[in-house]
């Protein structure tokens, strides 16, 4: 389906500065007291390229460092990574034929480390996407000397061959789409696929779990930024000018359009946390709404509605510039427990020090707390 050929709903989106007079307590959160319950954050952190865990605890009313050492390992950034949930599974490229996929939980501390394509030699192989389902992990490759794209598709509750190569093309005179993104959704892999030698178009492709065979192929047009799920387990499309929502059961598209001034800017926000109503926190250009290249936002589907949290609404000169010393925003998440939105920023004047500071969300966005870490915060995961 070609996006020009679509006649689009109107987006009603309004863009809020967010100040502590705004009075609509339906546009975010509760509106009235958190409830104040203990959590725990293990915060990912970014430090010279290597990917580290720093455990903190959280109450209604402060932030504290906890001394504790996580399970989680050190990694060097990966090449890909895939968050579901709780999980975080990484593939980083370790040799020309090889590399190693890992997969964390953070709800049990549990570690899972493959080597991959040890039954390949001499050769020159690229990933270029992974996924993960609760029992198997799934992964795009291409090998340079081939115009053949595979999905490799590993079976976790398997000891002995475990994995299959399923074909992205079942004859040679098939288009080739360029597997760009996976995303799993409802018993269904959807791979982001486009056609770069031919039409310039994206393809969606679906795949079966139980059969690892493929099952449709959606055409998605010109210019897709990329794709993920919402809690429903509904794939989101994302263009520069709209967004579309396909149903992963019924394969049924509904359109959303939006202009410059209205849009939600989330086109290249890759690690976005939902709540329990379907809201999206991420980070995003503001446009003329604020002096910072990058700041929070949330965006609620059902309503058509983005909230930007301008640094300059609910934070002083002096605390943004010299207190904190806010660069820039490298992270946006949620604190359902304390119902307070959590932002991950960088320090000016450093290359690894960075920050989280927790705040009220709309209609009366006030700041709860701050604490400085080693590392640019990079990916929180609440518990």
């Amino acid at each position: 389906m070609k996006t020009y050929n679509i006649l689009y709903a109107f987006l009603a989106c309004a863009i809020l500065s967010c100040s502590k007079s705004d009075t609509n307590t339906d546009v975010e959160g509760e509106g009235g007291d958190t409830p104040g319950a203990d959590a725990s954050y293990n915060l990912l952190v970014n430090d010279n390229s290597v990917i580290s865990s720093t455990l903190i605890n959280a109450t209604a009313e402060v932030l504290t460092l906890n001394p504790a050492k996580s399970s989680f390992e050190d990694m060097i950034m990966p090449d890909l990574v895939y968050n579901d949930g709780s999980i975080m599974t990484s593939y980083q490229k370790n040799t020309d034929c090889g590399g190693i996929i890992s997969q964390f939980n953070f709800s049990d501390n549990s570690t899972t480390t493959l080597d991959l394509f040890a039954e390949l030699s001499d050769c020159n192989l690229k990933v270029t996407a992974i996924a993960h389902s609760d029992s198997k992990l799934y992964l795009t490759y291409h090998l340079d000397d081939s115009n053949d794209y595979f999905v490799r598709v590993i079976d976790l509750s398997q000891m002995a061959s475990n994995f299959v190569d399923v074909p992205l093309k079942n004859e040679s005179f098939d288009p080739t789409y360029i597997p760009k993104e996976l995303v799993f959704a409802n018993g269904k892999l959807f791979i982001l696929g486009h056609d770069e030698s031919a039409t310039d178009e994206y393809h969606l492709l679906i795949m079966s779990e139980s059969t690892n065979t493929l099952m449709s192929d959606v055409n998605l047009g010109f210019d897709v930024k990329q794709i993920f799920k919402n809690p429903a387990e509904n794939i989101i499309v994302s263009y520069s000018n709209l967004h579309s929502e396909i149903n992963s059961s019924t394969l049924k598209v509904k359109y959303t359009n939006y202009n410059d001034s209205t849009a939600p800017n989330f086109v290249n926000s890759k690690y976005n946390y939902f709540d329990s109503q379907g809201r999206m926190y991420y980070e995003m250009p503001p446009g003329d709404y604020s002096s910072y290249a990058i700041i929070p936002a949330v965006y609620d589907f059902d309503n058509q509605l983005a909230i930007l949290y301008a640094y300059e609404n609910f934070l002083t000169e002096a605390q943004s510039i010299f207190e904190f010393k806010i660069e820039n925003t490298t992270m946006v998440s949620y604190d359902d427990k304390n119902d307070f939105i959590v932002i991950g920023y960088k320090k000016m004047e450093s290359s690894n020090k960075g920050g989280i500071l927790r705040i009220k969300p709309a209609p009366a966005p006030e700041l709860i707390d701050n604490l400085d870490v080693d590392g640019i915060p990079y990916k929180l995961y609440v518990k």
